[in-house]
């Protein structure tokens, strides 16, 4: 048997190892089960089937609240600051007509500034809110809360003062036995004034559920003061423009009897006319628009004697007139009044104008009937000299 050159025979160490066996498969691993009734949750990031991603969302800044400058701020006050101004004049404008309707008392000068101020505070009022309106913010925070908390804090104190007043009236009303046509007339006034403070008051706070307040309240407003102010120009203003005569005259009528006697004392007689005085201003007035008759001498002139008891005990009647006595001068003045004044003191008119010879030398003009009256007048010119 011829050996293989070519043929070795195997070595020691591949004989003495054992056979490589596969490696065994690994086991299945369980698959986490879905929690019971709960629906899968949404991924974070979902994408599409088929196609490209869809775009994420951009965030947005979170909205900042409107900046309000300055000059909105003072538009704001001046607003709140002008409708309380009007609601006030309206307050005094009130009490005056209710006082001249209820009571007949004359009331003119007064309501003639508290309509000159309702005339020129309601247009202005009107153009601030309109312009404020424009800008004003649905939620005012910072100075414009401040303006506004302030001017409601106001409005409000005056609104519940006037029901306090209303309240007070009416139990005064069911407890007194007296006159109460001034209870009455504080009770209408308090009740209007309350109303309008109120409406004042929801305009400034302008609640946005609410967004029919401004509108409304212009309107409101309107109508209120236009009622208001007519009847201030039909019934007080109207009665100053018929009466203003007879306000001239019991405003001059003593300073007239003044220059009466005056002229008496110096020129020892009555004037033949008023034009023979010196006069001045609304005194002069009364005479030139012929509001007064004069008529001199009514009665003769009379020496006004006494009687001077010495020491001795003996009583010597004067009979000189101007030695230490004097003279007494009859007048008359008649005047026109358009309209009667009667405040209740009419017993003034017979402490002050009648005496035992029918003149007077104390002129009381305050208390008079409409017509024609006349005023018996008397002065004493003394001639100690």
């Amino acid at each position: 048997m011829e050996n293989n050159p070519t043929t070795q025979p195997p070595a020691p160490e591949a004989l003495a190892q054992p056979p490589i066996q596969p490696a065994p498969p690994a086991p299945p691993q369980p698959q986490p089960m879905p929690p019971m009734n709960m629906p899968p949750g949404p991924t974070a990031n979902p994408q599409p089937a088929y196609g490209p991603a869809a775009p994420q969302p951009v965030p947005q800044p979170a909205p900042q609240p409107p900046h309000t400058n300055a000059s909105v701020i003072v538009l704001q006050w001046l607003t709140y600051a002008l409708w309380g101004w009007t609601v006030l004049a309206m307050s005094f404008l009130t009490a005056i007509v209710l006082t001249s309707f209820i009571a007949g008392t004359n009331t003119e000068d007064s309501a003639t500034y508290a309509i000159a101020a309702i005339l020129v505070l309601l247009p202005i009022s009107m153009v601030c809110d309109h312009f404020y309106s424009k800008k004003e913010p649905a939620k005012k925070t910072g100075a414009a809360s401040i303006v506004m908390v302030i001017h409601a804090v106001i409005f409000a104190l005056f609104a519940v003062g006037s029901l306090i007043a209303a309240v007070f009236c009416v139990v005064t009303m069911l407890t007194s036995s007296s006159e109460t046509k001034t209870t009455q007339i504080a009770l209408y006034s308090a009740l209007i004034i309350m109303v309008l403070y109120t409406a004042v008051l929801l305009r400034t706070l302008n609640p946005q559920k609410l967004p029919w307040i401004r509108r409304f309240f212009i309107i409101f407003m309107i109508v209120v003061v236009g009622i208001i102010a007519v009847l201030g120009i039909v019934g007080p203003t109207a009665n100053a423009r018929l009466t203003k005569n007879d306000r001239l005259i019991t405003s001059n009528i003593g300073s007239l009897s003044q220059s009466i006697d005056s002229y008496a004392y110096k020129n020892h007689r009555l004037p033949d006319s008023l034009d023979n005085l010196d006069l001045s201003g609304d005194t002069k007035k009364l005479v030139s628009d012929k509001l007064v008759d004069y008529t001199a001498n009514t009665k003769s002139p009379a020496a006004d004697f006494s009687d001077s008891t010495y020491g001795n005990g003996t009583t010597i009647t004067t009979i000189n007139p101007k030695i230490n006595s004097s003279t007494i001068y009859y007048y008359q003045l008649c005047v026109n009044y358009k309209k009667s004044n009667k405040d209740g003191n009419d017993n003034n008119y017979d402490r002050y104008n009648n005496s035992n010879d029918g003149y007077t030398d104390n002129l009381y003009v305050y208390t008079h009937d409409s017509g024609k009256v006349c005023y018996k007048v008397k002065t004493s010119i003394n001639y100690n000299y």
